[in-house]
């Protein structure tokens, strides 16, 4: 946020336009950042999701089913606390109560 501290991005030039992509391509590389950490989790669990797939326990939806169900609320935070914290300060939009 300090970075690209500015309340109203202007959409006046090339290096406006610079800034706005500048900053979106920041938000997004981070969004994809964030998400490596949830990997060595994933990779962890893999062993258990194959055994019990070999032996015709469940279908295989069925054991990834509720951890994605539970991870909605968690990216829905993640989500609201990126876009609270960055998106006037940057300078998407101007008007806070928007």
């Amino acid at each position: 946020m300090t970075v690209l501290f500015r309340t109203e991005i202007h959409h006046d030039s090339v290096t406006d336009g610079g800034i706005y992509v500048g900053a979106l391509f920041y938000a997004l590389l981070i969004t994809l950042l964030d998400g490596f950490t949830d990997l060595t989790v994933t990779v962890s669990k893999l062993p258990v999701f194959y055994k019990q797939r070999d032996f015709l326990f469940f279908p295989s939806w069925i054991y990834v089913l509720p951890g994605w169900i539970l991870k909605i609320p968690v990216t829905l935070g993640q989500v609201g606390i990126w876009v609270f914290l960055t998106y006037y300060v940057i300078g998407f939009d101007p008007y806070v109560g928007r």
